[in-house]
């Protein structure tokens, strides 16, 4: 009969941890070596409507930019005003970013960072078919941005405006980027 020699508890957890190591050396080579690789992926870049027309610079006080419209018609603290929805309206009637100058709903005009939040909310809820609207491939009609609020896809809000109407004509107009800043403003109201 053939002795083995004994191995202890210490010996186990040491060739397990070396057995781990070894593992998890090996899993970052090759890991590595197959992200260095170029598999054809290609960034996303988004044509986006102006932000400066969405965000509304140098008005008369009978009009608005995109963002105003949203804030009013979309961005209460009981819809798109709330930190959950994919499509995050920020402002002064709802939702705020937290910041040292005490934001609170209902105080305070839209900030520059809330505006920023807003615009990247909507070029990034649907960027390539944002794209292919702004390139004048789609019509504006098939961004979720205006088929929600025209009830042509089921909005939890209902319809919230209706072709040629002071939204629809703001919306239109921002994206082909010609803004009708006194429409924005009737339907900011």
């Amino acid at each position: 009969m053939e002795r083995r020699p004994s191995v202890t508890p210490f010996a186990r957890r040491v060739a397990a941890a070396m057995a781990v190591a070894c593992t998890g050396v090996l899993a970052t080579l090759v890991g590595t070596a197959a992200c260095a690789r170029n598999y054809g992926a290609y960034v996303t870049e988004v044509d986006a409507p102006d932000y400066g027309q969405f965000k509304g610079e140098n008005l008369s006080a009978t009009q608005a930019g995109v963002s105003r419209v949203l804030e009013k018609r979309c961005g209460t603290l009981d819809c798109h005003g709330q930190i959950g929805r994919p499509l995050r309206i920020y402002g002064e009637f709802g939702l705020r970013f937290v910041d040292d100058a005490g934001n609170q709903p209902g105080l305070g005009a839209t900030t520059e960072t809330e505006y920023e939040a807003n615009y990247q909310s909507v070029i990034g809820l649907q960027p390539e078919i944002m794209t292919l609207v702004v390139d004048g491939q789609l019509p504006a009609e098939s961004l979720m941005l205006l088929r929600k609020p025209l009830q042509l896809e089921r909005h939890k809000g209902g319809a919230v405006f209706v072709e040629g109407d002071d939204a629809y004509n703001c919306f239109t107009t921002w994206l082909a980027g010609q803004t009708d800043y006194t429409s924005c403003g009737n339907a900011s109201q």
